[in-house]
Protein backbone atom coordinates (compact mmCIF):
# COMPACT_ATOMS: atom_id res chain seq x y z
CA UNK A 1 0.00 0.00 0.00
CA UNK A 2 1.71 3.12 -0.93
CA UNK A 3 1.69 6.10 1.28
CA UNK A 4 -1.00 8.80 0.69
CA UNK A 5 -2.37 12.32 1.88
CA UNK A 6 -4.83 14.54 0.59
CA UNK A 7 -4.95 17.93 1.43
CA UNK A 8 -5.39 21.86 0.06
CA UNK A 9 -1.75 23.04 -1.53
CA UNK A 10 -0.54 25.80 0.45
CA UNK A 11 2.45 26.46 -1.04
CA UNK A 12 4.48 25.68 -3.70
CA UNK A 13 8.15 26.26 -3.61
CA UNK A 14 10.68 27.20 -6.29
CA UNK A 15 13.30 24.75 -8.01
CA UNK A 16 16.57 24.85 -6.27
CA UNK A 17 19.89 23.52 -7.61
CA UNK A 18 21.90 21.98 -5.17
CA UNK A 19 25.94 21.37 -6.57
CA UNK A 20 26.81 17.97 -5.73
CA UNK A 21 30.90 17.30 -5.38
CA UNK A 22 32.43 15.63 -8.18
CA UNK A 23 29.42 15.84 -10.66
CA UNK A 24 28.91 18.56 -13.01
CA UNK A 25 24.59 17.90 -12.32
CA UNK A 26 23.42 19.73 -10.00
CA UNK A 27 20.88 18.15 -7.37
CA UNK A 28 17.04 19.60 -8.21
CA UNK A 29 14.90 19.78 -5.20
CA UNK A 30 11.47 21.53 -4.13
CA UNK A 31 9.02 21.98 -1.72
CA UNK A 32 5.30 21.30 -1.37
CA UNK A 33 2.95 22.23 1.48
CA UNK A 34 -0.09 21.03 2.21
CA UNK A 35 -3.38 21.57 4.66
CA UNK A 36 -4.01 18.22 5.72
CA UNK A 37 -6.46 19.64 8.99
CA UNK A 38 -8.83 17.25 9.96
CA UNK A 39 -12.22 18.69 11.97
CA UNK A 40 -13.74 16.11 14.83
CA UNK A 41 -16.85 15.52 14.12
CA UNK A 42 -17.89 15.57 17.41
CA UNK A 43 -16.45 18.41 18.42
CA UNK A 44 -15.85 20.88 15.93
CA UNK A 45 -12.51 21.25 16.69
CA UNK A 46 -9.66 22.22 14.09
CA UNK A 47 -6.48 19.65 14.63
CA UNK A 48 -3.86 21.41 11.92
CA UNK A 49 -1.53 19.60 10.01
CA UNK A 50 0.72 21.07 7.88
CA UNK A 51 3.02 18.78 6.14
CA UNK A 52 5.80 19.42 4.31
CA UNK A 53 6.57 16.79 1.49
CA UNK A 54 9.74 17.60 -0.93
CA UNK A 55 10.29 16.28 -5.15
CA UNK A 56 13.34 15.60 -6.22
CA UNK A 57 14.52 15.20 -9.78
CA UNK A 58 12.42 14.70 -12.29
CA UNK A 59 9.16 14.70 -10.19
CA UNK A 60 9.91 18.84 -9.15
CA UNK A 61 7.99 19.84 -12.34
CA UNK A 62 5.05 17.52 -11.27
CA UNK A 63 3.82 20.40 -9.51
CA UNK A 64 3.94 22.71 -12.16
CA UNK A 65 0.14 21.63 -12.91
CA UNK A 66 -1.20 22.71 -9.63
CA UNK A 67 -2.00 26.52 -8.22
CA UNK A 68 -1.96 27.34 -5.12
CA UNK A 69 -5.78 26.15 -3.54
CA UNK A 70 -6.05 22.52 -5.12
CA UNK A 71 -6.95 19.75 -3.45
CA UNK A 72 -4.65 17.06 -4.36
CA UNK A 73 -3.93 14.06 -2.90
CA UNK A 74 0.10 13.14 -3.56
CA UNK A 75 1.64 9.61 -3.27
CA UNK A 76 5.30 9.49 -1.39
CA UNK A 77 8.27 7.90 0.25
CA UNK A 78 8.87 7.60 3.98
CA UNK A 79 13.21 7.89 4.40
CA UNK A 80 14.92 8.56 7.12
CA UNK A 81 18.83 7.87 8.03
CA UNK A 82 21.63 8.34 11.00
CA UNK A 83 24.05 10.76 10.85
CA UNK A 84 26.84 10.95 13.44
CA UNK A 85 29.19 14.19 13.89
CA UNK A 86 31.59 14.19 16.96
CA UNK A 87 30.28 11.43 19.07
CA UNK A 88 26.53 12.37 18.56
CA UNK A 89 23.92 10.88 16.84
CA UNK A 90 21.27 12.42 14.70
CA UNK A 91 18.27 11.10 13.07
CA UNK A 92 16.56 12.87 10.28
CA UNK A 93 13.38 11.74 8.13
CA UNK A 94 12.49 12.89 4.44
CA UNK A 95 9.31 12.75 3.26
CA UNK A 96 9.79 12.62 -0.67
CA UNK A 97 6.65 12.91 -3.12
CA UNK A 98 6.75 10.81 -5.95
CA UNK A 99 3.46 11.62 -7.59
CA UNK A 100 0.61 13.92 -7.36
CA UNK A 101 -2.82 14.54 -8.48
CA UNK A 102 -6.14 16.13 -8.04
CA UNK A 103 -8.34 14.71 -5.51
CA UNK A 104 -11.48 13.47 -7.11
CA UNK A 105 -14.19 11.64 -4.72
CA UNK A 106 -15.64 8.62 -6.06
CA UNK A 107 -14.57 8.52 -9.52
CA UNK A 108 -15.92 12.16 -10.31
CA UNK A 109 -14.22 15.14 -12.03
CA UNK A 110 -12.68 17.24 -9.19
CA UNK A 111 -13.63 20.86 -8.01
CA UNK A 112 -11.67 23.87 -9.45
CA UNK A 113 -10.60 25.33 -6.02
CA UNK A 114 -11.80 28.85 -5.70
CA UNK A 115 -9.55 31.67 -4.20
CA UNK A 116 -9.90 32.31 -0.63
CA UNK A 117 -12.15 29.06 -0.01
CA UNK A 118 -11.03 28.01 3.14
CA UNK A 119 -12.80 24.16 3.26
CA UNK A 120 -12.21 20.80 1.67
CA UNK A 121 -15.25 19.37 -0.84
CA UNK A 122 -17.46 17.34 0.77
CA UNK A 123 -17.32 18.72 3.94
CA UNK A 124 -19.92 18.36 6.01
CA UNK A 125 -21.83 21.16 7.30
CA UNK A 126 -21.21 21.31 10.43
CA UNK A 127 -17.50 21.88 10.02
CA UNK A 128 -18.18 24.89 8.25
CA UNK A 129 -19.53 26.22 10.73
CA UNK A 130 -23.04 25.72 10.02
CA UNK A 131 -25.49 23.23 12.13
CA UNK A 132 -25.83 19.97 11.14
CA UNK A 133 -28.02 18.41 9.27
CA UNK A 134 -28.87 14.35 9.66
CA UNK A 135 -27.90 12.90 6.32
CA UNK A 136 -29.99 9.54 6.94
CA UNK A 137 -33.42 10.39 7.93
CA UNK A 138 -35.07 7.31 9.74
CA UNK A 139 -37.38 6.11 7.26
CA UNK A 140 -39.52 3.17 7.27
CA UNK A 141 -39.89 0.39 4.66
CA UNK A 142 -42.68 2.44 2.81
CA UNK A 143 -40.46 5.82 2.89
CA UNK A 144 -42.36 7.40 5.88
CA UNK A 145 -40.24 8.97 8.42
CA UNK A 146 -40.13 7.15 11.78
CA UNK A 147 -40.56 8.77 15.18
CA UNK A 148 -37.07 8.43 16.94
CA UNK A 149 -36.71 9.70 20.73
CA UNK A 150 -33.52 11.45 21.53
CA UNK A 151 -31.20 9.64 23.70
CA UNK A 152 -29.16 11.49 25.62
CA UNK A 153 -25.26 11.08 25.49
CA UNK A 154 -23.50 9.76 27.30
CA UNK A 155 -26.38 7.03 28.42
CA UNK A 156 -26.87 6.98 31.85
CA UNK A 157 -25.12 3.67 33.23
CA UNK A 158 -25.87 1.65 37.05
CA UNK A 159 -23.13 1.06 39.49
CA UNK A 160 -21.35 -1.21 37.69
CA UNK A 161 -21.35 0.73 34.58
CA UNK A 162 -23.62 -0.94 32.08
CA UNK A 163 -26.21 1.02 29.99
CA UNK A 164 -29.55 1.90 32.13
CA UNK A 165 -32.21 1.25 29.87
CA UNK A 166 -35.79 1.23 28.79
CA UNK A 167 -35.95 -2.01 27.41
CA UNK A 168 -34.67 -3.94 29.78
CA UNK A 169 -34.29 -7.19 27.65
CA UNK A 170 -31.51 -4.97 25.72
CA UNK A 171 -32.54 -6.39 21.98
CA UNK A 172 -32.18 -3.91 19.15
CA UNK A 173 -35.95 -5.65 17.70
Amino acid sequence: MANTITGRILQIGQTEAIPVPNSPNPFYKRELVLDASRFDQFTGRKFENYPKLEFTGNHCALLDQFPIGSVVTVSFVLSGRKSEKNGQVSFFTNVTGYKIEAYSRNGQQPQPAMPGQQTFQGQPAYQQGQAPANPFPATAPTGAPVQTSAQPFPPAVDENGNPICENPDDLPF
